[in-house]
């Protein structure tokens, strides 16, 4: 081999390729690459909008339906009222966020409480033609295995008006 070079502690000349400089191994920029392409196509995840209607209103959920645990996600609720509704409250169902944590719940709720196994968030009326935009920000707690399921309810008081079934996978 050439003459000693000055590498720094723990490198030698054995480490160099044979231009006698360090380089990478491509099998690294191979691996890179599949995943920065994995992600790109949304291996990593997926979102997706579902929605019902009811009694005059109309229920959106947009959030993550494909997701890993340990990463952030934002959920957006949007409700359309067709008709008046005079006390509108939002029910998730306990199961959905079972093992998640809510950062961020913004418009605040005037009201929250727990009933039959549902978070109800109570918001002011709504007029017809109006609409109610609910963002929620939050993370997957790293001991959801396979995901939750539960389901989004809109009350107007105690009276359902509309419901939707929602799935959440998550990957380790």
């Amino acid at each position: 081999m050439g003459p000693e070079r000055d590498w720094p502690d723990g490198v030698e000349d054995r480490h160099a390729g044979p231009s006698g400089r360090l380089h990478a191994l491509p099998i690294g920029i191979v691996v890179l690459s599949l995943v920065m392409i994995a992600g790109l196509l949304g291996f990593a995840g997926r979102e997706e909008t579902v929605s019902a209607s009811g009694a005059g209103v109309r229920l959106e959920w947009h959030a993550p339906v494909l997701i890993r645990n340990g990463e952030f996600l934002e959920i957006r609720i949007r409700l359309d009222a067709d008709e008046h509704v005079s006390r509108p409250v939002l029910g998730v169902g306990a199961s959905l966020w079972e093992d998640m944590t809510v950062n961020t719940f913004i418009p605040a709720a005037a009201e929250e409480s727990s009933v039959d196994g549902e978070f109800r968030f109570e918001f002011a009326p709504l007029e017809a033609g109006s609409s109610l935009l609910v963002k929620i920000d939050g993370q997957i707690n790293p001991d959801i295995l396979g995901g939750n399921a539960g389901t989004v309810t809109v009350y107007d008081g105690q009276e359902t008006l509309v419901s939707l079934p929602i799935r959440m996978e998550v990957l380790p």
